[in-house]
């Protein structure tokens, strides 16, 4: 809406001229803005450092560049993201002053075709295809054009990221170092009363994560930002402003949400140090990182705390530009906020842990990020400041009016006459008319054809037409066609050094390269003369705008050549001479165009075709019985002749199209010069161009004065209108004053001197670009005059005191209770029950003009008012000194919040799995809502319902069961995303993968699948007998041990206790429900121990179960210690008949009796020498004694033992004894057990996989 441009005029409040000196410390600050919404704060920001009075001089800024200590880059894909919401450019007095330069910004389209064009596209981006989820067909399919934005698809942002990563790491260092530069600007800083604070720097992030570009790029930009700034400033910290989805409902609200919730995923997991997120921006080494993209992160909803909302982002964006700019405004309060900040990171480091039922869980903790705070920020403001702004517009309007009124004096009217005309179009756009005569020479033969007679004749030609056969490069000027007959005469001259009998197809050749190099055709690689020629011509375009609009508006000036009017007529004539359909320009050009091509088609038809005919007769034998000598001689006639044919044909080709591009320019000339666009309701003739801006030029003044006193009334109209964070307290207007025009004029004369005076100011007001710093310019002129009469009239009391002094108490109350209210952290989050921060993480400022006073006045009644139920007291509020008059502001930060207490998480998160389940076909494509395409390796920052957590466990307590018993088998297809995924038999020969471990974690066992797989898990379960239970229970006992081992953490004390993770938990349930069935079956409990004991053994444990490969990495590191070397790895049961039936003998062998004496009757003797032993069964049938950990089985005959060596449940350097031997030896030492016969084949399966 027009007049919008002072909607902050209120919120930019930066006192009087009683403010009292102070010198602010300030930290260098760079922004980065991702996405829309990094743009709409960022823009405010920039607004209120120019609309802000700096010192004790008030002075106002012309330019951003005179405050070095803040700079901006604007990171978005959205091309249309470039001014904030609601502000017309062309409305908008300071959107030059504002708007992003090319410097500070990033905001480009890329070529997604080459990660797309085919499917091996990503094949060339490693680092890329590592994450991108979407593969190229799924982007051709969803027709992205990347100049439109990210079409709230997170992954086109990160993918932009990734592209533009080398330019943006580059913007960074870059902006950092003009911050360490401007450390040493101290001539800008004295004029502001500022000093920096040199002990680090500060980068802050903003963005939301419920759109593209911002959603998918915010976390990648944390972490350039640090491994930037760690090599270019001695210290710095890197924050975060994450806009949560709430308030961007409009805007496609599933998309949104679930775009809001995909994000918290990310950065909860990412936070927690346990995502695998990001290998490298680009080819080559891993960079360095942190561990963490963010020191601190600040989440910002449209409600907050104290149950205030808002409708509308603006008011949102406001309050975090204020929040923002006020760390620039005030010493006291700026270093209190940087203190608190420091101190309140304990609230941050320890997990928040919601409870859990200990009847099942036990101690188990589900941990959640506490990273993240809040802050919310309200002003209490008697608009001091907005209503001088308001005046200064009115004083401005009467400026304008008296400085044109004087110099505006309308010329009389003078109409250029017709020479006139032409000599300016001769003189100064090349229409002079020149004869032609370098015309071709014809053979006798050809000019007997009357046609050919006509062409061959001097005619007139325009001045263009030679000029765009003119290129220069370098300063040299180079004739197109001059440089066009060398190269044939060069290809010529090539032709004749070979084989006269190839000189026929030689020309041929040497022709059809010669046309390739001077036509241009779809098939043309190189550079051809026809470009050389268009180039030329756009050159001139340029040339001739700058060098006839200077002339026009030199023309103006002089009066006696009649000005405005003259200048107009003169236009006008132009166009006409230009444009008439039968004798302007263009049809002379066409005319010219015609007879060159002509005369080309003439020279090729009738003599380059005879000449080479001739050519062909010269080979063999001769052409007319010549001799050899003659022949030479004549073919080399020939040639030359067709050296100057070819010439001709290709310079004739030039001169036409010289004509065809010299018409374009004229019409580029005449449109640019301006065209009619019809009559508006008075009957006056509408145009645009260079006429329409000269005609619209007279409006301008007029205009601007109405614009002028426009926003006066707007501005009037929004200092009386609440926001969401601004609070207004009523107080006198600021009185009109009278001054003289003459006074006005030489006021506004000063304020334009830098434009020239009238007639280029006239030039100014048609360009919407230049229009409004002309009006800033006499703005802030009326603004300074303003100050001196302030100055002169300085009051001595504070607007803001005296208001509230005149209220009632309860009145008071009343503005001070919804001022702290509006000023709560603006989060939506739930206090209470679960979640109830202690006092201590709360912090309260109030900067105002005179703290002690105000402190002594009103610090009762304010922490009277103090929001009840949130956890903030008195204790936590502190007043802190502004300088400025006037008003007052309340800051609030609460910090260590876990995103799980956030209101709207568990609706984000449900919208999140209908839009990660929504069905993908060609009329509603599934788009990935994550940044990665494997999405297990975020978590999720919500924490379950007792409900949901109860399924989770049944699911993966039925998962462990369904992989113990081999009913999910481990799928070992290589390069899956995600790893370690595991397969189910659906049906026979009919396998599917259901996923990995940490995706059963996230979202339970998949719907489709469940049932069946709980089905299965029963069955196996019911086959297995008593003695199988005995080893299932051991191996759950197993992977309690081993594969879930608990993180041991420091308690207070400094001693190490276990932290139990959720898979632990549910390990530990399941051991419990085995062994109380164990009881219940009456099942020894030795018979357990022994179990237990058996699976120490590695190779006890391979006797009965196989191992599942590379399950070592399911479990999530963070949750379980560090492991012995593969003791980690999950095992399966071997479910063969053949080895269940062994379990029994397992767990119970025969006990051990003393060992007896060895055999009286002595060893066997050996055998003879040269004589084969006698078989074994010859020989003393001995009874063997096994030691197996420690323990001694046995006795048992030769042939058990001897199965047991084939089934390996004993190996060659198992101890045993027999009679006969003094000691135990091992079985490779035992003559009859060392060779072995020839194994049976095994009937148990293949170890799984």
């Amino acid at each position: 809406m027009k007049g919008q441009m002072m909607s902050d005029a209120q919120n930019v409040n930066t006192g009087t001229a009683a403010k009292s000196e102070q010198t602010v410390k300030l930290r260098p600050t760079l922004y980065i803005g991702v996405g829309g919404t990094g743009m709409e704060v960022m823009m405010r920001v920039r607004r209120r450092i120019l609309n802000a009075s700096w010192g004790s001089d008030n002075v106002r800024l012309e330019s951003l560049s005179q405050f070095p200590i803040a700079q901006f880059i604007h990171f978005d894909l959205d091309q249309g993201s470039v001014i904030d919401n609601g502000r017309a450019q062309k409305e908008d007095l300071q959107y030059n002053l504002v708007k992003f330069n090319d410097d500070e910004k990033i905001v480009e389209s890329f070529d997604i075709e080459k990660y797309s064009r085919d499917e091996s596209s990503l094949n060339r981006y490693p680092h890329i295809e590592s994450w991108f989820p979407l593969p190229p067909k799924k982007v051709r399919e969803l027709k992205i054009d990347p100049k439109d934005g990210a079409g709230q698809i997170r992954a086109i942002s990160r993918l932009y990221f990734f592209d533009k990563f080398s330019k943006t790491k580059e913007k960074i260092r870059s902006k950092l170092t003009t911050l360490k530069t401007g450390l040493s600007q101290d001539d800008i800083l004295k004029k502001l009363n500022l000093e920096l604070d040199t002990s680090k720097f500060r980068i802050v992030v903003i963005g939301s994560v419920a759109g593209g570009t911002g959603s998918g790029s915010f976390i990648d930009m944390g972490w350039l930002s640090k491994l930037v700034a760690n090599t270019t400033v001695d210290s710095s910290t890197v924050e975060l402003m994450m806009f949560l989805p709430t308030g961007y409902a409009h805007a496609n609200k599933d998309r949104t949400e679930a775009n809001g919730y995909a994000a918290l995923m990310e950065i909860e997991s990412i936070m927690t140090g346990s995502s695998h997120y990001l290998e490298k921006w680009e080819s080559g080494a891993r960079p360095q990182l942190p561990l963490k993209p963010y020191d601190e992160i600040h989440l910002i909803d449209s409600g907050n705390l104290a149950n205030q909302f808002t409708a509308n982002m603006n008011d949102v964006y406001s309050m975090v530009a204020d929040t923002l700019f006020e760390d620039f405004r005030s010493a006291d309060f700026a270093n209190k906020k940087r203190s608190i900040a420091v101190n309140q990171r304990q609230h941050k480091i320890l997990p928040f842990s919601p409870p859990v039922q200990r009847n099942r869980f036990g101690d188990m903790k589900l941990n959640y990020s506490c990273a993240y705070s809040a802050f919310g920020q309200a002003t209490l403001d008697t608009l001091g400041r907005a209503r001088y702004d308001e005046y200064a517009y009115s004083l401005a309007s009467d400026m304008l009016k008296a400085f044109f009124g004087v110099a505006s004096a309308n010329p009389s009217a003078n109409r250029a006459s017709q020479k006139q005309c032409d000599n300016f179009m001769s003189e100064y756009m090349y229409s002079g008319l020149v004869p032609f005569n370098n015309l071709p020479e014809f053979s006798t033969t050809t000019l007997k054809n009357p046609e050919i007679r006509e062409l061959n004749s001097e005619f007139m030609d325009l001045t263009i037409v030679e000029t765009l056969l003119r290129s220069g490069q370098a300063g040299v000027e180079i004739d197109i066609v001059d440089e066009t007959r060398q190269r044939v005469s060069k290809r010529i001259n090539e032709i004749s050094n070979v084989d006269r009998d190839q000189w026929p197809v030689q020309v041929r050749l040497g022709m059809e390269n010669l046309l390739e190099q001077v036509i241009r055709n779809p098939n043309t690689k190189g550079d051809t003369a026809e470009d050389q020629v268009v180039r030329r011509r756009k050159v001139i375009f340029e040339s001739l705008k700058k060098d006839i609009e200077n002339r026009l508006y030199l023309y103006i000036d002089n009066q006696e050549l009649g000005g405005f009017e003259y200048v107009i007529s003169l236009v006008e004539q132009i166009k006409g001479r230009i444009e008439n359909a039968n004798t302007g320009i263009c049809v002379q050009l066409k005319n010219s165009a015609n007879r060159f091509t002509a005369i080309k088609d003439a020279v090729q038809t009738y003599e380059y075709e005879k000449q080479l005919k001739d050519l062909e007769e010269t080979k063999g034998k001769g052409f007319l019985g010549l001799g050899a000598s003659s022949r030479e001689e004549h073919a080399r006639s020939i040639l030359d002749h067709l050296r100057n044919d070819i010439s001709n044909v290709l310079a004739f080709h030039l001169q036409a199209k010289a004509a065809v591009e010299a018409i374009e320019l004229m019409k580029d000339i005449s449109n640019w010069l301006g065209n009619s666009l019809g009559v508006d309701e008075s009957g006056k003739t509408i145009w645009n161009g260079i006429l329409g801006d000269l005609l619209n030029g007279q409006e301008a003044v007029i205009d601007m004065m109405k614009r002028l006193d426009h926003d006066r009334e707007v501005i009037h109209q929004q200092i009386r209108t609440k926001h969401a964070t601004l609070q207004i307290i009523e107080t006198d207007e600021v009185k009109d004053r009278d001054i003289d025009s003459r006074q006005l004029c030489e006021w506004a004369s000063e304020a334009f001197e830098d434009f020239g005076g009238s007639r280029e100011l006239f030039r100014v007001l048609i360009d919407p670009e230049q229009q409004s710093p002309l009006l800033l310019k006499i703005i802030r002129m009326a603004e300074r005059r303003l100050v001196a009469f302030e100055q002169n009239n300085a009051q001595e009391t504070d607007a803001l005191y005296d208001a509230l002094d005149n209220m009632s108490v309860v009145e008071r109350q009343n503005v001070f209770t919804e001022w702290l209210q509006r000023a709560m952290p603006w989060v939506d989050a739930r206090m209470g029950g679960d979640f109830t921060p202690p006092p201590d993480r709360f912090k309260c400022f109030i900067g105002v003009n005179g703290a002690d006073q105000f402190s002594k006045k009103f610090k009762h009644e304010l922490t009277s008012c103090i929001p009840s139920g949130l956890g903030l007291n008195a204790q936590a509020l502190s007043i802190v000194e502004t300088g400025e008059a006037g008003r007052a502001v309340c800051y609030v930060e609460l910090s260590g919040i876990p995103l799980t207490m956030l209101r709207g998480i568990e609706t984000w998160r449900a919208t999140y799995y209908k839009e990660s389940n929504s069905q993908d076909d060609d009329t509603n494509p599934k788009i990935p809502l994550h940044t990665h395409q494997d999405t297990t390796i975020f978590k999720h920052p919500c924490a379950p319902t007792p409900d949901e957590l109860n399924n989770l466990a049944d699911d993966f307590k039925c998962y462990l069961k369904a992989v113990m018993l081999g009913v999910l088998k481990r799928c070992d297809k290589p390069d899956l995303i995600p790893v370690g995924q595991y397969e189910f038999l659906v049906a026979r020969g009919d396998y599917r993968r259901l996923g990995s471990e940490r995706g059963f974690r996230l979202n339970g066992l998949p719907l489709q699948y469940r049932d069946k797989i709980y089905e299965q898990v029963k069955e196996s379960f019911n086959r297995l007998n008593d003695y199988n239970l005995i080893i299932l229970t051991a191996l759950t006992d197993y992977y309690e041990k081993e594969v879930y081992t608990p993180v041991l953490v420091q308690s207070e004390t400094g001693a190490q206790v276990e932290r139990v993770s959720f898979a632990c938990a549910i390990v530990k349930e399941l051991k419990k429900e085995l062994l109380e069935l164990v009881e219940r079956k009456g099942i020894d409990q030795a018979d357990i121990e022994r179990a237990f004991i058996l699976f120490e053994s590695p190779e006890m444990l391979e006797k009965v179960a196989q191992v599942v490969k590379n399950s070592d990495e399911d479990a999530y590191q963070e949750e379980v210690r560090e492991a012995h070397k593969g003791r980690r790895l999950k095992w399966v049961l071997n479910m063969s008949p053949t080895v269940l039936q062994q379990h029994e003998q397992l767990l119970h062998p025969q006990p051990v009796t003393p060992a007896a004496q060895p055999f009286a009757g002595g060893a066997t003797p050996p055998p003879l020498a040269g004589v084969m032993p006698p078989p074994i069964m010859q020989q003393p049938q001995y009874q063997y004694h096994i030691a197996l950990n420690g323990q001694n089985f046995g006795p048992y005959p030769l042939a058990m033992v001897l199965d047991m060596l084939r089934s390996q449940q004993i190996n060659a350097s198992t101890q045993v004894w027999r009679e006969g031997l003094p000691n135990w030896i091992t079985v490779s030492q035992c003559p009859e057990l060392a060779i072995l016969p020839p194994p049976i084949m095994p009937s148990i399966p293949p170890v799984l996989q």
